[in-house]
């Protein structure tokens, strides 16, 4: 049976952190990760087929408890703000006209990833002072 207690605003914060982080890490560290967590859905345990957008939406599910985390104090408004310019960047490659941007290969290949992860490591380091 499980109860409805609230996530502690320290897992919260740490859940926050590590979607940030892993959009910092390199292609091979990236694919390695969405393994681990999609690799079970196929026999192969290869989960590319999956694409990258699992990435984004970690992101994404975390941007919805930053109001929570500044008002407990564990992070600044320029954390927040630190953190808007990769939401935009992955927003504005979104949809079926970036496909190849999801796709497995474009972690090592695409330039736009080494940019996510040039603003994920800018975000990350407001996210730590």
């Amino acid at each position: 049976m499980t109860t409805d207690q609230p996530i502690p605003t320290e897992t919260l914060y740490t859940n926050s952190k590590g979607s940030i982080e892993r959009l910092t890490w390199t292609a091979e560290q990236q694919v390695a990760y969405l393994d681990s967590i999609l690799g079970h859905m196929t026999e192969a345990e290869d989960a590319s087929g999956y694409g990258n957008d699992e990435l984004a939406l970690e992101l994404e599910d975390n941007l919805f408890i930053l109001p929570n985390l500044l008002n407990a104090g564990l992070i600044q408004m320029e954390t927040v703000d630190s953190i808007k310019p990769l939401d935009i960047f992955l927003d504005e490659n979104s949809g079926q006209e970036n496909a190849d941007f999801w796709a497995r290969d474009a972690l090592h290949h695409d330039e736009r990833w080494n940019e996510v992860r040039r603003l994920a490591r800018t975000a990350l380091a407001a996210f730590s002072r």
